[in-house]
C-alpha cells in the first residue's frame, strides 16, 4: 500500500474513532489559526468547510498521502460559539445554551496530492435542557478538560451520565464532529485502506 493515511488533528475523539474502525493512520496536528477563518464574512457552512480543508493542507509533507482534515462549529441564535479558553468561559457557554436548541455543523475534507478527493458536511440539532447553575458548576468541576476542548463545552458521550442534552436531529458522527463513515466506505471499496 503506497498511500499513507494522515489525520490532521490531535482530537482524542477523532483518533479513537479511527482506531475503533481499525484504520492504520498517523496523527499530525494541524498548523492553522482557526480564528482567522472564523472571522471571515462567509456562511457558517463555508467556515467549517474551509477549516477542515485548511487543516488538511497544513500538514502536507510528501506525495501520495491521504490527509483527513475535519472541523466542527456550534451555532446558537445565529451566534458562533467557540471553544472556551477558561472554565469561566465554558460556564458562560453552557448558561447561554441552556433551554435552547443549537446546531452543530461538522465537515471532513480529504486531500490527496493537493486535490480534494472527498468532502462531506453534515449538521445536527440538539437542545440543552434547562439545567441549573449548580448542575453546570458540578459538571465543570468534574469535566474541566472536556469543557475546554469542545465547542459547546460538553461531550455527547457524557450525556448518559448527566442527561443534559436532547438530540433532535442528527447522527453520532456529526455530533462528535467527525462525519467519516461514507469516507471510510469509499476508501475501503477502492482498497486504499485495509481493514482488519
Amino acid at each position: 500500500m503506497s498511500q499513507q493515511i494522515i489525520l490532521a488533528s490531535s482530537s482524542k475523539s477523532r483518533i479513537e474513532y479511527l482506531k475503533r474502525e481499525k484504520i492504520n493512520f498517523e496523527v499530525r496536528p494541524h498548523k492553522i489559526d482557526e480564528r482567522i477563518i472564523k472571522k471571515k464574512k462567509i456562511t457558517y457552512i463555508k467556515i467549517v468547510e474551509e477549516l477542515a480543508e485548511a487543516k488538511a493542507r497544513s500538514v502536507v509533507e510528501r506525495e501520495n498521502e491521504i490527509i483527513i482534515g475535519s472541523d466542527q462549529i456550534l451555532i446558537c441564535e445565529d451566534r458562533l460559539i467557540d471553544k472556551p479558553e477558561t472554565v469561566s468561559e465554558a460556564k458562560n457557554n453552557l448558561l447561554f445554551l441552556k433551554d435552547k436548541e443549537h446546531k452543530l455543523i461538522s465537515s471532513v475534507a480529504v486531500i490527496y496530492n493537493e486535490a480534494i478527493i472527498f468532502r462531506e458536511t453534515k449538521n445536527a440539532t440538539l437542545k440543552m435542557k434547562n439545567i441549573s447553575e449548580v448542575d453546570i458548576d458540578e459538571y465543570l468541576s468534574k469535566n474541566r478538560q472536556t469543557a475546554l476542548s469542545c465547542v459547546g463545552s460538553y461531550k455527547i458521550e457524557e450525556n448518559k451520565k448527566y442527561n443534559f442534552l436532547e438530540v433532535i436531529q442528527g447522527d453520532m458522527e456529526t455530533i462528535i464532529g467527525f462525519p467519516v463513515n461514507n469516507l471510510l466506505r469509499e476508501l475501503e471499496n477502492e482498497k486504499v485502506i485495509r481493514c482488519r
